[in-house]
């Protein structure tokens, strides 16, 4: 904004700023995108968390299996947190730790597979991560079943 001589703003400089509106993820929609998650692993017979995070890496929901592991809580946290905040598959990272892998010591982040990014008209708009299958690759099957009642 630009001042006027006696010191006030000019308004034609407030007037032509605009604010974008960012796509956010609903509650429900997270609840939705965890629940199906959690029903795929129970199906196969693995005890499984999921987390839901928003862009930001907050947690919008977490459940947890009743037999499922307490490390697979913060897993699946770390998991949902680095597909946000890196806005790529946690596989592909997994992969692309082969030759770089400096970014795999980042606090808070997990590379192993299960980790989705939630895009919204192509937009990242949360993260979902799933663990405590046998593989990372089963808890990517989980997620990606999950994202799939979105479209």
């Amino acid at each position: 904004m630009s001042a006027t001589p006696n010191g006030a703003a000019s308004q034609s400089a407030a007037t032509s700023t605009r604010l974008g509106n960012a796509p956010y993820l609903p509650l429900a929609v997270a609840k939705k995108v965890s629940d199906v998650a959690m029903q795929k692993g129970i199906e196969k017979g693995y005890p499984v968390s999921v987390t839901v995070v928003d862009r930001d890496g907050v947690v919008i929901n977490q459940q947890r299996a009743d037999t499922a592991t307490g490390a697979t809580v913060q897993v699946s946290f770390e998991k949902a947190y680095a597909a946000a905040g890196f806005q790529t598959p946690t596989a592909d990272l997994q992969n692309a730790a082969k030759t770089s892998p400096g970014f795999t010591y980042i606090p808070g982040f997990s590379v192993l597979p299960g980790g989705i990014p939630i895009k919204v008209d192509g937009k990242i708009v949360g993260g979902i991560g799933v663990s405590g299958a046998p593989t990372g690759e089963l808890d990517a099957d989980f997620a990606n079943a999950a994202l799939k009642t979105l479209s």
